[in-house]
């Protein structure tokens, strides 16, 4: 057989290849599968046996290392002689931003940076081409080799490359010089957006060496073959593949292209074959070939079968292999409906998942691959069947795991919130959206393509009604030729716009006209009303648009884990408040079936400059944090999504935790358990607190926690196969009577004007909220507590950036107006820690994406005060913002010895304005 395709591949050009000869003999049904698998599996034997291995056509390695760098705005760093010696030494992937990014200095630099790095390319290599290969800089980058200007590109998340054979010096070092700019550009999108546009070169550099007859590597950094499967069932699967093919050298060449396609076993299904002519220096060349995949197993969330594709070409004359792709291949189909929903392979699939941004805490978005790995992991785990891959295009290591792990997603281009009105912005917009859809056309997880996101949510010139209406025609042209060209580029999938919650101006602008499906981004609770305008915006868009199948593309409430209350309320960024309103957004969704998916913003906390918030200069809407850790929303979802069994205790992060002991010297608090059974039973300390129904996947249970470690058991059954979690908690009791001999005082920490707990994880500190004072115990005196007043009512702390502490909510609140701090405790020497920030008279910049519920401010004209301690006064007109600024963390100690039955009373008396206390610390010393 071998033989015999030697010879038919040397018949005149048109004739049928021996792979396809045998391919069509093999689809006759006197051929069952094991015996097509052997033959497979004899004819490739007798290649290899004939021909020795399939040499390695391609070779793609990376430049990583070493290179030099430093933000710089010279204009002749690209030059050979250029001196660099004193720059720093940098490895890709890398960002000069991770840590200007979350200083306490405004803005962070977005500028010009140089990446310059010898390279030596071999001898051996003068006769291949060789193409540079950029996963991703951020935002205009320029290429100079040996000191020539190679090429440029434009837009900070897709992938770009060059054919970079003409600029080098084979068998000699080559200096490469990377100028990467992140400065603001009108004609580039993002314009602005809720994260930081952090600069450099954030993901990995390749070179790839192929033969002067190769497969394309410059179509807009594709692999240069696409695959599409007009027709999928569960008998058969249509596979059409394109490929463009290159010939650099002068002569025409005769190859044959070959696609063989090995099951998700690894078993050989296909082999399809073509003579073809390249001419010379010609460049994408198109072939085009199909086949058909009997039986096939089919791709899905819960069974992401994927078939490999190896693309190969082939010497006509001297069977010499010339180049390689390898390319995935899942079989699926699929369709949304507003009445039925998203349904997969004939079954319907309600879409649950989340955003992802690509940051981690101290890096920016200077990825590994094994960071992006454990993220598209940590949905899975969850159960997560959806990932909107926002705002921006990730990481291929992203989509791969996508297609491993069978999570939907859904591609956007970074046009986020206005574009500009010119021809420049609209060319690089459709640019952008040419190199989304052909880098990622071939994978299985895409469904959507998405561009736009909340783009009126900042219009310009809006109280001009004839400037407003232009730029609104502005939007919609661009919209419209952005759907224009994707549905051409990629007619199979489904486009999206995604909205902010004013239903009336995207419907208005006509927008909700022009993609197949439409995106809300949902906030109702968090930045104003409340949880039950969610579902009234949904039905009354339902009802405006019956036929439009709903996405909700982001909904939240940001949430420090550090950060705790009985009493949640919007805004406290409480973990406890953000359980409640994912609780009520679940419910509402799931009944809805026009609601055909849903991404929780975010999977994790991500990085955010211009915000304030908890934590300063990140989003904290995650359900994972910065560094990954679990929030309670995670393990909500994973109660609800996941497939197996699953107990979880919530509050699982919140390990130091403090409260006043009630007469049995316990203190009960509530405490949930996440699980997807019947019924969960808690052990507290070994002893079963009883059995409580799971109803909406939680169970709650009082809790009468007690002094020092308390161990939580949560025990469900499955079955007889029994399911567990364990939490240890360190409790801090403070007994109601100071001078209990069986608490004895220690230490106590009080945020005053604070219904919240804050967990100092770094000093291993439990921080109270504050109490009114009552004889034999501690608390405030007088005043009232401090309100943020915004246009949609009032917030229960600020959101101002606490300069000089990490511990940004011990400052955040604080009881104005208060006239003194007690506490009856016995004889010893006591100190106190008096802790003070401003939070009134700062100036503070309008947060698009709070939606108007930033600060009201009151008038303010300063504020003088004593501090007194039994007595004897220990601070002496105090003036924070005078002499320390505002929103700066002030500390002050003083030491005082207490006798008898003195106890602690500290007083405030004013000299000018309202006193104020943030908060306070008091320990014994002896």
């Amino acid at each position: 057989l071998y033989f015999l395709s030697l010879k038919i591949y040397s018949l005149p050009s048109g004739k049928l290849s021996p792979f396809r000869t045998v391919s069509n003999l093999l689809k006759t049904k006197r051929f069952s599968s094991f015996m097509k698998t052997a033959l497979y599996f004899l004819i490739f034997s007798l290649a290899f046996l004939f021909c020795g291995k399939i040499e390695a056509s391609r070779k793609i390695s990376s430049i990583n290392e070493y290179w030099h760098f430093l933000c710089n705005e010279s204009s002749d760093a690209m030059n050979v002689d250029f001196d660099d010696s004193t720059w720093n030494i940098v490895t890709i992937p890398h960002t000069w931003n991770s840590m200007d990014a979350i200083d306490e200095i405004s803005g962070y630099y977005r500028g010009i940076g140089w990446y310059r790095k010898s390279v030596f390319i071999p001898q051996e290599n003068e006769n291949e081409e060789v193409t540079i290969f950029f996963k991703g800089a951020n935002q205009e980058v320029e290429l100079f080799i040996n000191g020539q200007s190679v090429g440029r590109h434009t837009g900070g998340y897709t992938r770009f490359s060059f054919n970079i054979t003409k600029f080098l010096n084979f068998g000699k070092n080559n200096l490469f010089a990377v100028k990467v700019d992140n400065s603001h550009n009108e004609n580039i999108p993002p314009l602005s957006a809720d994260f930081t546009f952090f600069g450099g070169i954030y993901r990995d550099i390749l070179l790839i060496y192929t033969n002067k007859q190769h497969i394309s590597t410059t179509d807009y950094a594709s692999s240069g073959v696409y695959v599409t499967t007009p027709e999928v069932n569960e008998n058969k699967a249509k596979v059409c593949l394109r490929s463009l093919l290159t010939n650099t050298d002068k002569y025409p060449k005769s190859v044959y292209v070959e696609h063989t396609f090995f099951s998700p076993e690894k078993e050989v299904v296909s082999v399809v074959s073509k003579q073809i002519e390249l001419q010379g220096n010609s460049e994408k060349y198109e072939d085009n070939q199909e086949t058909i995949i009997e039986s096939p197993k089919l791709w899905s969330p819960g069974s992401p079968h994927l078939y490999t594709i190896f693309t190969r070409i082939y010497d006509s004359d001297t069977k010499e292999l010339l180049d390689e792709v390898v390319e995935a291949l899942g079989l699926r189909w699929f369709e949304f409906s507003s009445e039925k929903g998203f349904i997969l392979n004939g079954k319907p699939l309600k879409l649950i998942g989340t955003n992802r941004h690509q940051c981690y805490e101290k890096t920016g978005n200077a990825l590994s691959d094994e960071m992006h790995v454990r993220d598209v992991m940590l949905l899975k785990s969850m159960g997560g069947n959806f990932l909107r891959v926002s705002h921006y295009p990730q990481d291929q290591t992203v989509m791969e795991m996508c297609d491993k792990l069978g999570i939907i997603t859904s591609v956007e281009i970074p046009i986020v919130n206005a574009i500009t009105e010119s021809d420049d912005f609209d060319r690089n917009s459709l640019h952008m959206a040419k190199e989304m859809v052909f880098q990622d056309f071939n994978r299985p997880s895409v469904v959507i393509w998405a561009y736009m996101n909340e783009v009126l949510l900042r219009l310009p010139n809006k109280e001009d009604a004839i400037k407003k209406k232009k730029y609104l025609t502005a939007v919609n042209r661009l919209a419209s030729e952005i759907e224009r060209q994707i549905r051409k580029d990629d007619p199979d999938r489904y486009t999206l716009i995604p909205c902010h919650g004013n239903f009336n101006e995207y419907d208005n602008a006509g927008l909700t006209n022009i993609p197949m499906l439409i995106g809300w981004n949902l906030y109702q609770g968090w930045y104003g009303d409340t949880f039950g305008k969610f579902e009234n915006f949904l039905d009354i868009a339902h009802e405006k648009l019956p036929d439009v199948p709903f996405i909700i593309t982001e909904y939240g409430a940001d949430a420090d884990p550090r950060l705790h209350t009985l009493e949640p309320v919007r805004f406290d960024y409480t973990a406890e408040y953000a359980n409640l309103y994912h609780e009520h957004y679940i419910q509402a969704m799931k009944e809805r079936s026009f609601v055909v998916g849903a991404n929780i913003w975010n999977l994790n906390d991500f990085h955010s400059e211009e915000r304030n918030n908890a934590v300063p200069h990140i989003n904290n809407k995650g359900i994972t944090t910065t560094t990954r850790e679990l929030k309670d929303t995670y393990l909500q979802y994973k109660a609800m999504l996941f497939s197996e069994p699953v107990v979880l205790i919530g509050g699982s992060n919140w390990k130091i935790r403090g409260g006043n002991a009630g007469l049995d010297y316990t203190c009960r608090q509530p405490v949930k358990v996440y699980s997807n059974l019947e019924k969960i039973e808690l052990f507290v300390n070994y002893k079963s607190l009883g059995v409580s129904e799971v109803k909406n996947n939680i169970a709650c249970f009082e809790v009468p926690f007690t002094d020092g470690e308390n161990v939580l058991e949560a025990v469900g059954f499955s079955g007889d196969r029994k399911i567990n979690d364990l939490l240890k908690v360190d409790f801090r009791m403070i007994s109601y009577d100071l001078k209990d001999t069986i608490l004895p005082f220690k230490e106590i920490n009080v945020m005053l004007g604070s219904k919240r707990y804050f967990e100092d994880k770094q000093s291993g500190v439990i921080w109270l909220p504050e109490k009114e004072y009552s004889k034999g115990s501690w608390g405030y005196v007088g005043g009232k507590s401090y309100v943020k007043r915004t246009r949609h009512g009032t917030q229960p702390a600020s959101d101002l950036d606490i300069l000089g502490t990490n511990n940004d909510p011990v400052f955040q609140t604080m009881r104005m107006g208060i006239e003194a701090f007690k506490l009856d405790v016995p004889q010893g020497q006591y100190t106190l820690c008096f802790n003070w920030a401003e939070l009134q008279g700062c100036a503070t910049d309008k947060l698009i994406y709070n939606l108007g519920d930033d600060e009201i401010q009151d008038e303010f004209s300063g504020r003088i005060f004593d501090v007194i301690v039994n007595g004897e006064k220990m601070i002496a007109a105090l003036d924070i913002a005078s002499v320390y600024g505002n929103q700066r963390a002030v500390m002050k100690k003083v030491v005082v010895n207490v006798y008898d039955e003195q106890g602690i009373t500290i007083h405030f008396k004013s000299i000018k304005g309202e006193t104020v206390l943030n908060a306070i610390r008091v320990y014994k010393n002896y």
